[in-house]
């Protein structure tokens, strides 16, 4: 069988749409949601650490606050600053401590060096343990800083022993320099030794043992917090650290793939005064692409079956389907001689059998179809034809007007001209659909030649009065915005029993200097405060929702129905300004209807 045979080629096709776009498919899929899961795990795991940064920030400055104390108490700071030495002082220091060691639970020690009597007191797990004056009392270094934030290390006695044995725990110490605020001078220190419990609480909900790890450095790389406690208080000589050292954001994120951990670090800073602290969680690639690979994985044995089953129909559907196709080829050999009644023996009842009886069918009305085919091109063009003259019938019917305007000046009809020319600036405004957006002026021109028409309806029950601030007409508004109001008042608020119509049409700037008002009033026959009620319930729907009631509503309700209007004047204002505008109705007192637009200033591009 030669390799160009169709037979070949269908299964080679078949195999090949099959396996390329699956395969491409299974690939792309992967790339894709590795690189989504990434993104993903990066943003959720950023605002966790933000959030968790913000309550660590918030813990420690209540401890930097509980320091504060010696300030706050007078009686404290005095004795401190004098040295007293007596009975009392020393029970006011040991209160003053305690204060501050029960302040917060997770305080163990509470540390005070005096240099004026170089004395000290320290109180250990809420006891205090007097020094010993014969000894050389320990001074903390604060570094030169008035607070200064000591890593993770392992609690001592500052030198002052203790009442009962207690084994060391891994502590943080907040050290205090306690000076005169007017000379600066140093008066001691207080030093703070508080437990991890409650980072570790917070931090132990940020990432899962044993697949990922977090830990929060400080500005050299000692560990403050990490789950192997062995490495609390030392300093982490890895190459990651390194890196993150050099970067200069606030926070973010960054791979590495070394042999010590290949995966993605996501990071952010804790800052504050007395400290410069970092916090990294590392997420192993193993675990953040985990979902990625048994997505593929499934993918990929569904992919094996159905490749099975694609193979074994692309063999049957070759040879099933080919071999008729091979006789058809013959009689069409024949039908390219010239002998167009040829007699095709094809006896199956699938498709190609089909296919064959109709043959012959089709070389019969080959010329009717390609008479039909003249036939179609001439309707199209038909088509065309009065698409066209439908586009030029206003233009034509805009130019009628003018010549009948213009005859009537010759006439000396002036009022004829003057409502004719009103209608066609009517006409040409509606006509333009290049413009979506126009100027207020613009908008007010077409609503003059619309009330000019129907002050020449009404004569003299009419009256019009604009009220309309000069700098407001370059304001960009929607186009055909304020007729349909306009036109409202014709429909439902006219009065023809009342000889003094009045219909106000105003615009001024809004007192936040950010909106214009636009306003059509009219002092007609109003509406009735229930059907005010319902219409205005009715425009206070959601914008997604409002035609569904309104259709919802059309059979119950005609009134509702004829105002479409309003319902599109506001949806109209909604759109073209992002929600940043708005409509409201009003019943105007005694009687009369009141519609209050408002719209954002765009100043004019034109």
């Amino acid at each position: 069988m030669p390799s160009s045979s169709i037979r070949n080629k269908l299964i080679v096709f078949l195999l090949a749409a099959t396996i390329i776009p699956i395969s491409t498919s299974i690939i792309i899929t992967y790339l894709f949601t590795k690189q989504t899961v990434s993104n993903e795990a990066v943003l959720s795991n950023s605002n966790l650490i933000r959030q968790a940064n913000k309550n660590l920030l918030n813990y420690l400055k209540v401890i930097e606050q509980s320091s504060l104390s010696v300030y706050n108490d007078n009686t404290f700071y005095t004795i401190i600053e004098n040295g007293d030495t007596d009975y009392l002082s020393n029970n006011e220091i040991t209160r003053g401590l305690q204060t501050i060691a029960n302040s917060v639970k997770e305080i163990r020690q509470t540390y005070l060096y005096m240099s004026e009597s170089k004395r000290s007191l320290l109180i250990s797990e809420r006891n205090p343990v007097p020094g010993n004056g014969s000894q050389p009392q320990y001074q903390p270094a604060t570094k030169g800083a008035e607070v200064y934030l000591e890593p993770t290390h392992l609690s001592h006695d500052y030198g002052m022993g203790r009442l009962f044995y207690a084994p060391p725990s891994t502590v943080i110490t907040l050290h205090r320099s306690i000076r005169n605020s007017l000379t600066q001078k140093e008066l001691g220190t207080v030093s703070i030794d508080f437990g991890l419990e409650v980072i570790r609480s917070i931090c132990e909900e940020l990432y899962t043992r044993g697949e990922e790890e977090l830990y929060i450095l400080d500005e050299k790389g000692t560990v403050i917090y990490g789950a192997n406690p062995d490495l609390l208080g030392k300093v982490l000589d890895e190459q990651w650290v390194r890196h993150l050292t050099t970067l200069p954001h606030q926070y973010g994120s960054f791979e590495s793939n070394s042999k010590q951990f290949a995966g993605v670090h996501i990071y952010e800073r804790l800052s504050a005064p007395y400290m410069n602290w970092t916090m990294v969680k590392q997420i192993p690639y193993d675990s953040l692409y985990r979902n990625a690979r048994e997505i593929t994985l499934i993918n990929a044995l569904i992919f094996s079956l159905f490749l099975i089953v694609v193979i074994s129909a692309t063999l049957y559907i070759s040879f099933r389907f080919t071999a008729p196709i091979r006789n058809l080829l013959g009689y069409i050999s024949k039908i390219q001689t010239g002998d167009m009644q040829v007699d095709i023996q094809v006896t199956s009842n699938d498709e190609i059998g089909v296919l064959a009886r109709r043959f012959r069918l089709m070389m019969q009305t080959i010329n009717n179809l390609i008479m039909s085919e003249y036939k179609l091109d001439i309707a199209n063009k038909t088509n065309q034809l009065k698409a066209l003259q439908a586009q030029i019938n206003p233009h034509f019917l805009y130019n009628s007007l003018q010549s009948i305007g213009t005859l009537a000046l010759q006439h000396e009809v002036p009022k004829i001209y003057q409502l004719l020319s009103a209608l066609a600036k009517m006409m040409r405004y509606s006509m333009n659909t290049n413009e979506s957006r126009v100027e207020l002026l613009q908008e007010l021109n077409h609503v003059k030649a619309y009330l000019q028409l129907q002050l020449q309806r009404f004569e003299n029950e009419l009256a019009v009065r604009y009220d309309i601030e000069e700098s407001a007409l370059s304001l960009e508004i929607p186009k055909m915005l304020l007729q349909p109001l306009v036109e409202n008042y014709f429909k439902h608020g006219f009065d023809h029993r009342n000889p003094s119509n009045l219909l106000i049409v105003s615009c001024r700037w809004a007192p936040d200097g950010q909106n214009a008002i636009l306003v059509i009033e009219d002092n007609g026959i109003g509406m009735p405060q229930a059907r005010f009620e319902a219409l205005l319930q009715q425009l206070e729907q959601q914008l997604e929702q409002q035609a569904d009631l309104f259709d919802k509503d059309r059979d119950k309700d005609p009134e509702l129905e004829s105002h479409i209007g309003l319902y599109n004047v506001k949806n109209r204002l909604l759109l073209y300004f992002n929600g940043n505008a708005d409509l409201q109705i009003e019943r105007v007192v005694p009687s009369g209807f009141r519609v209050t637009l408002r719209v954002p200033i765009v100043k004019s591009s034109k």
